[in-house]
């Protein structure tokens, strides 16, 4: 991976950015993903559309909250998930792999939460930091150095459910469209160090559009025991 040239590097996180972290939701553990073959492929659509029409929204489930041991995300901080969004924990190979690709080595990556099945290209993702002394704030700035392309930047002290968090709402320079979007983040200090949670998005409309279950993660936030 290392050895991949600059073109090669960016092609690898463009696929990033639009389908997150292959490794994650492979079945053979070779890196492929799963087939898409044409009957495969009418199945899904014919369950899709069956999901649809009995609840009003594409493969609509009940709010899970994801976090707690036994959840598909085992984090320091647990929260409900938005219907039809995909969550997808990471091995710590895969999370090592993510902040490689990402540039944000001070981080690990722990949870992609997919938006495609609820009708958006984009996730949210959870990264963690076990530094000792970092603060919320002090890791969403130390997260902030390591983002790209930044234009404006705003920091604010505010509530992730009833823990004390540090939030910033920022503009970033798209590599796939060259026009600013939104993005934002939430940093969190537990006892087994900070928890961030970072909504993206292709643009800055997708953004918005995925704003309510980045903001569900937050209003729900608690510790896990």
């Amino acid at each position: 991976m290392r050895k991949l040239t600059q073109g090669a590097v960016s092609v690898v996180l463009t696929i990033g950015v639009l389908s997150g972290c292959s490794s994650a939701a492979d079945k053979d553990g070779d890196g492929t993903r799963e087939s898409t073959a044409p009957a495969e492929l009418a199945a899904k659509n014919e369950k899709a559309e069956k999901a649809e029409k009995n609840t009003g929204r594409p493969d609509a489930k009940k709010v899970t909250r994801i976090g707690p041991a036994g959840s598909a995300c085992e984090l320091p901080v647990s929260f409900e998930l938005a219907k039809a969004w995909k969550p997808s924990g990471l091995s710590a190979e895969d999370g090592k792999l993510l902040a490689e690709l990402t540039g944000h080595t001070a981080f690990r990556g722990s949870c992609e939460l997919d938006a495609k099945p609820a009708g958006n290209i984009g996730f949210m993702r959870v990264w963690t930091t076990d530094r000792a002394g970092s603060s919320a704030r002090g890791a969403l700035e130390t997260y902030m150095a390591e983002e790209k392309h930044v234009t404006d930047r705003k920091i604010s002290d505010v509530k992730a459910g009833d823990l004390a968090a540090a939030e910033v709402v920022y503009t970033q320079k798209s590599a796939l469209t060259d026009e600013p979007r939104e993005q934002r983040a939430l940093a969190v200090k537990t006892p087994k160090g900070v928890t961030l949670v970072h909504l993206g998005g292709l643009d800055s409309q997708e953004h918005k559009e995925m704003l309510p279950a980045y903001e569900l993660a937050k209003k729900t936030m608690t510790l896990t025991s």
